[in-house]
């Protein structure tokens, strides 16, 4: 067992990875897993989003779940776009197109991602 104190690791800044995240700004802290570790099954990380920040139209191979532990953000698929609270979790089956982040409810986001430590993300045309 470990334990990660609220102390340990850090965060990095997002904004240079444009193809996903846009313009926003956005913020990862990888909490469990990574590809670095050979033994991982899962992926968990703590995305924060800034005001209006979003990722591009993604999907990923392998299902993602989203948890909102703060604010107010936006989930979409091709078929429709909900806003989603603290307390809120969305469930994204593996190959559905879809994006998340703050967008445009004026408030900044944070949510946990995790999906399996094999699943590959790629970026989709609007």
């Amino acid at each position: 067992m470990r334990v990660i104190g609220a102390a340990e690791g850090e965060s990095q800044d997002m904004k240079g990875v444009a193809a996903i995240f846009g313009d926003g700004q956005v913020w990862i802290r990888t909490l469990a897993g990574s590809r670095a570790q050979a033994k991982a099954h899962i992926n968990v990380a703590l995305v924060q989003f800034n005001p209006g920040a979003q990722t591009a139209w993604h999907t990923h191979s392998g299902d993602q779940i989203l948890y909102v532990v703060s604010g107010i953000g936006k989930v979409a698929d091709r078929d429709s776009e909900q806003v989603i609270s603290s307390g809120d979790c969305a469930v994204i089956p593996a190959g559905e197109e879809h994006w998340h982040g703050a967008a445009d409810t004026g408030s900044p986001m944070a949510h946990l991602a995790i999906t399996r430590a094999d699943s590959e993300t790629a970026v989709v045309d609007e």
